[in-house]
């Protein structure tokens, strides 16, 4: 195993709402950019999906899953939102939990382009100054 340590701080806190069909993925890039936040943390979000497709990975397989049905919950939100030296633009990671209108609960990795806002999502991000 290689593994290093990343010194750092929390910087400023980005509470933002997004709206009708804003897609979350997108959205949570746009945000950094508009505010110069090169690297930061997901702290959580609420609300609600029109649909949604989440990456998910059973062994070396990664299979796409798609969840439907209008006002798809968002129960738990996660990630980070990264720049490399490569891409100067934003790229963000983002784990979540969500249910459809029947109870059915999934999880895995969001597509980008693929989870546009029902009515609103409330969230919050916090920006990450490494050393």
């Amino acid at each position: 195993m290689e593994s290093r340590l990343i010194g750092g701080r929390f910087g400023r806190v980005l509470a933002a709402r997004l709206l009708c069909n804003d897609d979350l993925v997108e959205s949570i890039e746009e945000l950094c950019v508009r505010h110069d936040v090169k690297n930061a943390i997901v702290k959580g979000a609420l609300g609600s999906l029109f649909r949604t497709q989440l990456e998910q990975t059973a062994g070396d397989t990664p299979r796409t899953i798609e969840v439907e049905g209008f006002a798809v919950e968002l129960l738990s939100l996660s990630g980070n939102v990264s720049t490399h030296q490569n891409s100067p633009a934003p790229v963000a990671n983002l784990f979540g939990i969500v249910a459809d209108n029947q109870g059915h609960v999934f999880a895995g990795k969001f597509v980008r382009g693929s989870s546009p806002t029902c009515i609103t999502i409330e969230m919050t991000v916090q920006e990450w100054l490494p050393d």
